[in-house]
């Protein structure tokens, strides 16, 4: 007897076939009511901020000149819903418009176009307000001293000389940061290459002991910085794997983000009772390339069993990681030659280094079998994947691989999850 069931892929869905006693799990985040009004709650939450001024006591204090950091297409924030809220606020509070300007907190990935811009943020923002990229020149950046760790700080002085910044962001799992949102939005997100590298290489190697612990020091490293350099005010939501906003936080970048987190944390958190031999998984939403991809495959990788199989359904459009090269260039290389490497100053990009230490996690504990649209057979073996053409073949591949009796998980939302092994501590 066979077992069907549905994954996300990209905009469309993949069937997964297995036979049905050999299926452990099937998991993924948990759908919870959407508010019925996405506006209202934004307004309800910037109106009663949690841990912060109000915006109006903020702008009385500090001064006009606002900058609102928003995140890009590689993440789910509904922002043609929110920003038009939060200018609206901001107006209340004695902000014109014209006062008002959004960059994009692109971190280390490529700007955006104007289609692309006019599409994530809409229209009435883009003819409201600016809608800048981060610049990539380092003039464009200042230093602001270095953290307690020896981290260097810098950001972008478009954000740093602001009287008023807001982050704009979504609270999901996240492999480096414990969870998405709150501090986020300015490491990385409009960091200079040199801060953003020093974090990552900090939780590189440390993803399956980072992953959904909001207090972690990796995240306390993004929180001095966005402290620092004078982030003013979060507006945060949770959403359902669905993408509707089931949630809005507001105010102070820890207290107002940890609030979030407490509401996110029922969702996105999936207990199992073992670690199986084969895990079928969906990327979604982290869809767009391999630098993404890098998540799921991490977060669902850690519930198979130490010598399984892990099969990634992953549409990656863009290949492997155009913006970092350096991550397809580093192969199969042993991670701690790349380390010594480091410290030698012979890899310039850190933060792919970053990236590439998180995937030997996995990569060194299971098999990784990759479904892809968007990545080459010859470019998946290079870092390690067998490439299959189809959900079929590569299950098939699988339990020839661990026998007619393997046990198989299905994740059917991969890219936000936190796995937890029921019983075990976390």
């Amino acid at each position: 007897m066979e077992k069907t069931v549905s994954i996300a892929y990209g905009e469309n869905s993949r069937l997964v076939r297995v036979p049905a006693a050999n299926l452990a799990w099937v998991v993924g985040p948990k759908e919870v009511p959407p508010v019925p009004d996405v506006a209202a709650a934004v307004h309800d939450a910037v109106r009663a901020p949690i841990g912060s001024p109000t915006l109006t006591e903020l702008v009385a204090r500090y001064g006009t000149r606002t900058v609102v950091l928003v995140d890009d297409g590689t993440r789910s924030t509904p922002q043609r819903q929110i920003l038009p809220a939060l200018l609206d606020e901001l107006n209340a509070a004695g902000v014109p418009d014209g006062e008002i300007t959004a960059v994009i907190a692109l971190g280390t990935h490529r700007e955006m176009n104007p289609a692309e811009r006019l599409q994530r943020f809409g229209a009435e923002v883009i003819e409201r307000i600016q809608v800048l990229n981060l610049s990539t020149d380092p003039a464009d950046f200042v230093d602001a001293g270095i953290t307690p760790s020896g981290v260097p700080i810098q950001v972008a002085k478009i954000y740093v000389e602001s009287d008023i910044s807001i982050a704009v962001g979504n609270i999901i799992p996240h492999m480096y940061a414990g969870w998405g949102g709150g501090a986020k939005m300015v490491q990385p997100g409009v960091s200079s290459p040199l801060t953003t590298a020093k974090t990552h290489l900090l939780a590189g190697p440390r993803v399956y002991e980072l992953l959904g612990k909001a207090d972690n020091p990796v995240r306390d490293e993004m929180e001095t910085i966005a402290r620092q350099t004078g982030l003013k005010f979060i507006v945060n939501v949770v959403l359902t794997p669905s993408l509707q906003v089931c949630a809005v936080v507001a105010g102070d970048l820890v207290k107002a983000h940890r609030a979030g987190v407490k509401i996110a944390e029922p969702i996105f958190t999936v207990e199992v009772d073992e670690r199986p031999d084969i895990v079928i998984a969906s990327s979604y939403p982290a869809d767009r390339d391999f630098w993404q991809g890098a998540k799921p495959l991490n977060n669902c990788g850690m519930l198979v069993k130490d010598g399984g199989t892990l099969i990634l359904a992953h549409p990656a459009p863009e290949g492997i990681a155009q913006d970092h090269p350096a991550l397809l260039e580093l192969g199969l290389t042993d991670p701690e030659v790349v380390l010594r490497k480091v410290d030698a100053q012979q890899i310039e990009d850190g933060v792919a280094v970053a990236c590439y230490l998180a995937l030997c996690r996995t990569r060194q504990r299971a098999h990784i079998m990759m479904v892809s649209d968007g990545i080459a057979a010859d470019e998946g073996a290079r870092i390690g994947f067998e490439c299959l053409p189809d959900l079929d073949t590569a299950i098939e591949r699988a339990l020839a691989r661990h026998g007619k009796d393997a046990r198989i998980g299905i994740v059917t939302h991969g890219g936000d999850i936190v796995g937890r092994i029921r019983g075990q501590q976390s």
